[in-house]
């Protein structure tokens, strides 16, 4: 179905896809696994510390919705906004971990003095 990967990437990728599908049907949305809200951020960390969209410049939409339509058929064909909605959300989370990770933190506070005492006899 999709380029090759690693499993965790896989393994993310299908579970964010059952999420998204449970996510049409309301009385689902609470199980004890979890829903979108809750976990998409574990996941989402999952492929950005796998290496997913480094390599190749992977689509998540497209991964996504490919998923999200073989595993819930019916109600995807039905849904086709909302999936869309929900893909593109999770894409822009997708980046900014990605923007952030790529970044090195600053920081505002200013460089502390070293204790010269404990380095030296002094």
């Amino acid at each position: 179905m999709s380029k090759k990967t690693n499993p965790e990437i896989e393994a993310a990728l299908d579970e964010l896809a059952l999420l998204v599908c449970k996510s049409f049907m309301p009385n689902q949305a609470s199980e004890s696994n979890g829903s979108l809200d809750e976990r998409k951020e574990g996941l989402l960390r999952t492929l950005v510390v796998s290496g997913y969209g480094r390599k190749d410049r992977r689509s998540l939409v497209t991964d996504i919705e490919s998923r999200v339509k073989l595993q819930c058929l019916e109600r995807a064909m039905h849904r086709g906004g909302a999936l869309s909605s929900i893909s593109s959300g999770l894409k822009r989370d997708l980046e900014e971990m990605i923007r952030q990770e790529a970044h090195q933190p600053t920081s505002s506070d200013p460089p502390k003095a070293t204790n010269i005492s404990s380095a030296t006899n002094a």
